[in-house]
Formats: structure tokens, C-alpha cells, sequence
């Protein structure tokens, strides 16, 4: 009988075939060793890897710092082994950077920061310039080791020569070590950053939803030497409202950080470390093998939510909106909103995003988003949920 590898686990464990193998990478073992089993004071980052050909080692499991609301907690990380942190220019209104420098100012030359300005084909280079300076006063740092372009959905724009002036420059002053991009429309984007240059390091969307999407493009990308990171790793962050997984002995963070460090082509992992128990939590799992309790709560998981949210990466919705509503962004939002506990950062988001974007007239449309969807949400319900709260 064939092993059953991570990618087709999820059909033979529905279908009663796991008793028969597991793959090489899954360690067989009746329940995992996670936080409620270890002493706290154990808990280290055990693994460093190579970030691409930048030179960087960072740790298989990093900080991202989308939220959080007590710099000590990024400190607290740092004690912990984490030396990767990641921020943006647009992360609580630029106070996630201001949080990053003021707890991390003393280790500055032990610590990798990436930071991420969100660009539009017509910025000018000084603008791109001034606005790389204020992070480096907020990060109280003279340099930033990876500066990202947010949220590129296509790499055209980074064909622009008022961006590649001005990253070229400000690499020629030592201002910026690195170069690269986040993106949610990683299928279009890894491709097409195998003939890039720019793109040094790349931050996408990666998990047991929607990892299989871009599993073929890992490989390749790896192989160049880009650095590879991976966001949004808790498939949705439904976990907090599924009070069957709370009291589960497997803990479903921990089980999705090994399901996605389980792949050898991902260099680091930044799931939000927003509080202690957190850093303590996603920690535990640096350099531990995926292993049966893990894809049993990940199966669970799924099972519940597979009808509940929007995979942003996924797209397939897109053309079929009479009205080209920005669907992934919305529900992105309302995720935020919702599952994220960043009420006030998407809504904002929310308001910053173009009125024709938005889903205004859904409620007079027939819907040919939910036939599009290959998930079968109710996209039209959620869209004008998502528009109620995101504009209270």
C-alpha cells in the first residue's frame, strides 16, 4: 500500500485508508507533544534556516506583528529564539513598526525585520524614499533587512522604473538590505517572480486550504534561492469560535504551523503573535514533525469550516461579479473583523478601499458569485455582512 503524503492525506482519512501508512514526513504518534504537556521554560526556537540566498538564518517559526497591543511581547518572542519579525508601514497605523523598534532597538544587529509599503503604479521615487525613512525612524533602525511591496497582485507593477529607482537607491545607501513583495494571488505572482529580480524574498498566503494551489510553483521558486514565507497559515483563524477544537489534546494552531512547516520549500511561518500564551504556543512547534493527531484536528477543522470563509487566494469568484467587486478583499476585511478580533484595523481597511470595490448592490444581484465559488459559501450573504459591520 502506498504512504499517504500531507497533500492527499484529507481524502484517505475520510475515506478510512490512514490505518495503512503515513508518509515519511508524518510522525505516527497518538497525540503531539504541544503546550499543556511541556514545561514553559523549555520552549526555544530549535530550528534556523536559510532565508533564500540572502545570507539570513531565521527561525522555522517567526513573528508577525499584524496585531498586538504590548511591545513586551515581541521581546518576549525574541527571548524565546524568534529573530525574524514581521511588520508593514499600514500595521496599526504604523504603530506595529513604532512597537517593533522601541522592543527591539538594544538587538537590533541580532534581528531580521521586514516591513511593507503598499504601493500604486503612479508613486514617485522620493515618495516611495520619505516613506521608507519614516519606518526606519519608527523602527528606530538604520537599516530594514527585507523591504516588501505590499500586497502585489501582479509583478508588472514592479516594473515601474520610480520603484526600481528608488529601491535601487535606497539599497545604494544601505537603507535596505533586501527587496520583495507580499501577495495574495500567489499562483499568478510565483510565477512570474522566477524571471524577477526584485523579488528576493516573497510572503504568501500558505496553508492546509490553500497550500495545494501553489504546491507545484514551491519547488522552482525555492530552487532560485527566494526566500519563502509563509502568512495566513490558520486557513481562515476559525479556531477561536470552534469550541469542539478548544479541548481538543492536539491544538489546532500548533497542528496547522507543522502541517505548513512540514514543507521543506518554506524557510519561515508568521502567524501573529498578538499576546504571551501565544509566543509560548506557536513556538512549541518549532522543528516538530507533523504526525497523526495533527491531521486528525486539521480533518476536523475542515469539516467544519469548509462552507465558512473565504479562501482570498482562490479568486475563481472574481469575474463573475456584474459589478467587479473586490470579493477577497471584502471578506478578507471581514475576516479581520471577525475572526482576528481587529475590529477597528478593518474597518479601516474597509473604508480605504474604492467605493466601486465594495459590495453596494449586492442585494439586488442574483448572485453569480455563489455559483462561482468552488467552496460554496453563501458569497452574497456574507458581502452584505460584511459591508453592515465594516461600515458601522
Amino acid at each position: 500500500m502506498a504512504k499517504i503524503n500531507r497533500r492527499n492525506f484529507m481524502t484517505a482519512f475520510t475515506s478510512g485508508v490512514l490505518g495503512f501508512g503515513l508518509s515519511k514526513n508524518i510522525k505516527a504518534s497518538p497525540r503531539n507533544s504541544g503546550l499543556a504537556q511541556s514545561d514553559s521554560s523549555s520552549i526555544k526556537i530549535q530550528k534556523y534556516k536559510d532565508l533564500g540566498n540572502t545570507g539570513i538564518k531565521v527561525p522555522d517559526v517567526s513573528c508577525g506583528a499584524i496585531s498586538f497591543f504590548e511591545p513586551n511581547v515581541l521581546r518576549y518572542a525574541y527571548d524565546l529564539g524568534v529573530t525574524y519579525f514581521d511588520t508593514a508601514e499600514s500595521y496599526m497605523r504604523t504603530k506595529s513598526e513604532s512597537f517593533i523598534g522601541q522592543a527591539l532597538k538594544d538587538v537590533r544587529d541580532k534581528v531580521t525585520i521586514t516591513t511593507k509599503h503598499g504601493l500604486n503604479p503612479k508613486v514617485k521615487k522620493d515618495e516611495i524614499i520619505k516613506r521608507v525613512e519614516e519606518s526606519l525612524k519608527r523602527l528606530q533602525s538604520d537599516y530594514i533587512d527585507i523591504a516588501m511591496v505590499h500586497g502585489v497582485s501582479d509583478l508588472a507593477l514592479l516594473e515601474n522604473e520610480e520603484i526600481q529607482a528608488a529601491y535601487a537607491k535606497l539599497k545604494k545607501d544601505g537603507k535596505v538590505r533586501f527587496t520583495g513583495f507580499s501577495t495574495h494571488n500567489a499562483k499568478l505572482t510565483l510565477k512570474q517572480v522566477l524571471n524577477n529580480d526584485f523579488g528576493q524574498v516573497v510572503l504568501f498566503i500558505y496553508n492546509h486550504d490553500e497550500g495545494e494551489a501553489i504546491e507545484s510553483l514551491l519547488g522552482p521558486v525555492h530552487q532560485k534561492g527566494i526566500g519563502t514565507v509563509a502568512m495566513k497559515v490558520f486557513a481562515g483563524g476559525k479556531h477561536g469560535n470552534l469550541k469542539s477544537l478548544i479541548s481538543q489534546d492536539v491544538s489546532y494552531p500548533q497542528a496547522a504551523l507543522r502541517w505548513v512547516l512540514s514543507n521543506s520549500n518554506i524557510n519561515t511561518c508568521i502567524p501573529t503573535m498578538s499576546s504571551y500564551s501565544h509566543v509560548e504556543e506557536y513556538v512549541s512547534t518549532s522543528a516538530k514533525p507533523l504526525n497523526r493527531g495533527d491531521l486528525k484536528v486539521i480533518a476536523e477543522y475542515q469539516r467544519q469550516t469548509k462552507d465558512q470563509y473565504c479562501r482570498v487566494s482562490c479568486q475563481e469568484c472574481l469575474a463573475s461579479c456584474p459589478q467587479n467587486v473586490a470579493i477577497n478583499d471584502v471578506l478578507r476585511f471581514k475576516m479581520y473583523f471577525e475572526d482576528y478580533r481587529m475590529e477597528k484595523e478593518a474597518m479601516r481597511y474597509y473604508r480605504e478601499l474604492e467605493e466601486n470595490k465594495k459590495p453596494l448592490n449586492c442585494a439586488t444581484c442574483s448572485g453569480h458569485c455563489e455559483t462561482a465559488c468552488p467552496y460554496s459559501l453563501k458569497v452574497k450573504e456574507k458581502l452584505i455582512h460584511a459591508h453592515e459591520i465594516l461600515s458601522a
